[in-house]
């Protein structure tokens, strides 16, 4: 058998090898493609440069496995410009059951507990249950819903909490997520506070997003891998998003590749 022939009766098995290349390459060794750096991303960016020493930032949360590739990455670069800010306080704080595992990744990555004196500098308040209404607790009384944090410390003991009352003490919300709980804080938080609040999400959330948005709601969006991507530029610290955009941009660019040869191929055996 030709190889002509062996590629015509195994093509299936060439595309999926020649894209598992195509996607591991980047993935090892990024190549640096350009990222665009989106307004919504910015608005985020710059509103977390604006913050004063004593400032407070909650990261709210619900990432788990399922939105990990998407939403996590987001995280951990905001994480990571909040600690190279001076003064600035920091609750985490998760209404998913999964979330205070990988808030704890997150801050093992970014080597939090050496870089910033826990119960002072920042807080992980673990899981709270109770959606919207949880939510509702934390903002008007935080010290009512919860007496410990996420590994049982009285949050009496943690000097950080002690003028850290309602949501009226918070500076900013940044909310990660993929579903409609991204409301929760726009209910509990900005309608009766005024907080300034802004989300990442995965891709499939984000067009609802943007009536917040425009509507002036929120103050900026992270747009899954990509809005990732863009705040690891503008941090100056690539990640894996970056790495994961050159892979899905070397994607792109190989079905479009295929979709080139398969037409140039079929008019030329029409020619013949």
């Amino acid at each position: 058998m030709s190889l002509r022939e062996t590629l015509a009766s195994n093509y299936k098995q060439v595309i999926y090898l020649c894209l598992f290349a195509v996607i591991a390459i980047p993935l090892m060794n990024p190549i640096g493609l350009p990222v665009p750096i989106d307004e919504t991303t910015k608005n985020v960016y710059d509103k977390l440069e604006s913050l004063q020493p004593g400032d407070v930032v909650v990261m709210g949360s619900n990432i788990g496995a399922a939105i990990y590739a998407e939403v996590y990455p987001q995280y951990v670069a905001i994480l990571e410009h909040l600690f190279r800010m001076e003064g600035v306080k920091v609750i985490l704080v998760g209404y998913g059951t999964e979330a205070p595992i990988f808030a704890e990744k997150a801050l093992d990555e970014i080597k939090a507990y050496d870089r910033k004196e826990y119960g002072v500098d920042f807080v992980h308040l673990g899981y709270i249950a109770g959606g919207e209404a949880a939510i509702s607790g934390m903002c008007r009384d935080l010290h009512e819903l919860l007496k410990v944090d996420y590994e049982g410390r009285p949050l009496s003991d943690l000097p950080m909490m002690v003028d850290i009352i309602d949501a009226s003490d918070f500076t900013i919300v940044l909310d990660f997520t993929a579903s409609a709980d991204s409301q929760f804080w726009l209910n509990q938080a900005y309608a009766p506070y005024g907080t300034d609040v802004a989300f990442g999400l995965t891709a499939v959330k984000v067009p609802d997003a943007y009536a917040y948005y425009t509507a002036g709601q929120i103050f900026g969006i992270l747009e899954s891998l990509k809005g990732a991507a863009q705040y690891e530029v503008l941090i100056n610290r690539p990640g894996i998003a970056v790495k994961g955009m050159d892979a899905q941009s070397m994607a792109h660019l190989f079905y479009i590749g295929l979709l080139l040869l398969c037409n140039v191929t079929y008019f030329v055996r029409e020619k013949k």
